[in-house]
């Protein structure tokens, strides 16, 4: 038996119960789910969470803490030595036997001499239909993320436009999806950096997985399902919020501060403990993934 931490950073979702215990649900009984949880709500909401075993929580008042870099770091530091780390969203829904599955993925890849796996891919979708009802296809499918998509973000920014494209499971994978990564427990020694606010957290976390020795791949099959933002509804079927919209002063500082800060790790080659690892350079993370930070332009 195994045992597999579940980081979730939450800002006022109803869904994080309905994760939790979805977590639970669909695993396989062979392994010992943990929860580390940071939910961050607004005014005097607060969501019930089910009294589960093995979950940690802490919970903030917005704007306190707000920002997936915060956040994530509040909930990473609930870890404490699990072997196996997943990062998920509050909106999750999870394939059956999602933790066995993606143990054996893991082994499978270090039997082949890589050392420390990582997985991730853009999660399937689950939705509300209009009686309010769960929707899931349960697509097994994966993709691999292109940066092909407005070129120009990169150089501009060093922050790519990440397109999810359709391929086969078990390949390289270029970066991370923030909904999505499954690795070793010891990925939690990597703290998240706090300063970040959302964008440019995926292309960060990919370069500093990769230069602390992770191997970013494709799992061999869709195990995770996101309910995604509807953009084209006003209205929201599961409430969802967003920090932009409810503190938009405050999250306009953070972002302009967090871009900067992603801009000066990526153009410096920062190394530290909020910044890139010492095992591997970002230019090697940069032929991995088709990306020259120096020139600033996306080669593949």
């Amino acid at each position: 038996m195994a045992s597999v931490f579940v980081q979730i950073a939450a800002y006022h979702d109803f869904e994080l119960p309905k994760t939790i215990l979805n977590a639970i649900a669909q695993s396989s009984g062979k392994h010992t789910i943990c929860f580390g949880v940071h939910h961050t709500y607004v005014d005097d909401f607060q969501v019930f969470i089910p009294l589960v075993p093995n979950l940690k929580m802490q919970e903030s008042q917005a704007p306190k803490n707000i920002g997936v870099g915060r956040a994530r770091y509040l909930a990473n530091k609930l870890y404490t030595g699990q072997d196996y780390y997943l990062q998920v969203d509050s909106h999750t829904r999870f394939y059956k036997n999602w933790d066995d599955d993606l143990i054996l993925n893991i082994l499978e890849l270090q039997s082949q001499g890589i050392k420390k796996p990582l997985l991730s891919a853009y999660p399937a979708a689950y939705s509300y239909d209009n009686n309010l009802q769960e929707v899931c296809t349960w697509d097994r499918s994966v993709t691999k993320i292109s940066f092909n998509e407005f070129p120009d973000n990169f150089t501009n920014t060093l922050i790519p436009s990440q397109l999810a494209v359709p391929t086969e499971g078990g390949g390289k994978q270029t970066s991370i999806s923030a909904g999505f990564i499954f690795t070793l427990g010891e990925y939690a020694k990597i703290e998240v950096n706090q300063k970040i606010a959302f964008w440019g957290e995926e292309i960060l976390t990919a370069a500093r997985a990769f230069t602390h020795g992770f191997d970013l791949y494709i799992p061999k099959q869709q195990y995770i399902y996101h309910l995604y933002y509807d953009h084209n509804s006003v209205f929201q079927k599961n409430m969802r919020r967003h920090i932009w919209k409810d503190f938009p002063n405050e999250y306009a500082k953070m972002d302009t501060e967090s871009k900067a800060e992603v801009f000066d790790i990526l153009s410096t080659e920062r190394i530290g403990d909020d910044a890139l690892g010492t095992e591997r350079s970002l230019g090697e993370y940069g032929l991995w993934a088709g990306l020259d930070f120096k020139g600033r332009k996306v080669i593949s």
